[in-house]
């Protein structure tokens, strides 16, 4: 089970959060979340309020590494929230989760430059920030999906209505990149629906 709730927040299977934001801050809705492992991809306001989780047991920030979770494993990559070696924004971690039945998730995270890590290739899913100002912006989030080949895409970190901060709209993407887009209603999808699929965007339209 996949949920979205807006900017770059993703919960899965009720354990595990990426990135949640209080909501109020960025002017989305507050989250109400549950899950046991809070992970983030680095320490900046929209991406580190661990504190709106219930019920949470750890929380790791912008952790380089492997470990094991309650059976899924997971791996967090050096990366840049800029092109210039996070000398204007920091670092980012990017999280690979491998989940125990197999399906790979990966997490971009702030990514703001082109990386090419031969492990985050053939995910099943994966999360792109498109919103451009402060990530890789639309053209260079296809160019990556290219180079990296994951299955199904769901973008994320993109301006949407109430939004305060001033990134790019989806559309621009989606019009890059040409692929099928499944709308889908709310911000839940059971993901082993969709792992049949091939160059698929999921959008949630929450």
């Amino acid at each position: 089970m996949i949920r979205y709730f807006g900017h770059s927040m993703v919960l899965i299977d009720d354990k595990i959060v990426i990135d949640p934001h209080d909501g109020i801050s960025i002017g989305l809705p507050k989250p109400e979340v549950s899950a046991e492992l809070v992970l983030i991809t680095h320490d900046h306001y929209d991406h580190n309020a661990y504190q709106v989780v219930k019920g949470y047991k750890d929380v790791k920030v912008r952790y380089y590494g492997s470990f094991e979770f309650e059976g899924y494993k997971i791996k967090g990559f050096k990366a840049y929230h800029d092109k210039e070696n996070g000398k204007r924004r920091g670092e980012t971690a990017i999280y690979e989760i491998i989940k125990p039945n197999g399906v790979k998730i990966v997490h971009l995270g702030d990514l703001g430059h082109i990386v090419n890590y031969e492990e985050l290739k053939n995910s099943d899913f994966m999360f792109v920030p498109v919103g451009g100002v402060i990530t890789i912006n639309a053209s260079e989030a296809v160019s990556l999906i290219e180079s990296l080949s994951p299955k199904i895409v769901i973008p994320i970190h993109y301006w949407v209505k109430g939004h305060l901060m001033p990134l790019d709209p989806v559309d621009p993407f989606i019009n890059l990149l040409k692929w099928d887009v499944i709308k889908i209603e709310n911000n839940q999808i059971d993901e082993n629906n969709y792992l049949s699929f091939r160059q698929k965007i999921i959008l949630f339209t929450i």
